[in-house]
C-alpha cells in the first residue's frame, strides 16, 4: 500500500530500523517498509508492505512494542506515525 509523504527527505532511516526489527540487520531487501522516488513534486512515496513474499514480512506495526521502530527513527515521525496508522486500518477492513 502506498502512501504520499511530501515533507520525507529519504534519508530511509524507517527502512533500516524496520529490516533491523523483522531480522535484526540492517538490510533495505527485506524492510516492511519502502520509501520510493517521485517522480514529480516533493517528497517520496512509502510503501508498506501488506503481505509477506519470502524476502520481505507483512508490516505489523511492531505490535510488540510500544512504538513502532520506522517512528521512532523518523525525524518526521508524526506524519510516519499517521500513514502507519492509516495503513493498520485499512488491513483491518
Amino acid at each position: 500500500m502506498f502512501f504520499k509523504m511530501p515533507c520525507c527527505g529519504g534519508c530511509r532511516t524507517c527502512v533500516m530500523a524496520c529490516s533491523y526489527h523483522h531480522h535484526r540487520e540492517f538490510n533495505p531487501a527485506v524492510s516492511s517498509l519502502v520509501v520510493h522516488e517521485k517522480k514529480m513534486g516533493e517528497g517520496y512515496d512509502i510503501e508498506l508492505v501488506e503481505t509477506g513474499d519470502g524476502q520481505r514480512m507483512a508490516c505489523d506495526g511492531c505490535k510488540d512494542l510500544d512504538e513502532p521502530l520506522c517512528v521512532a527513527h523518523c525525524e518526521e515521525n508524526e506524519e510516519l506515525e499517521k500513514i502507519l496508522k492509516e495503513f493498520l486500518l485499512k488491513r483491518k477492513q
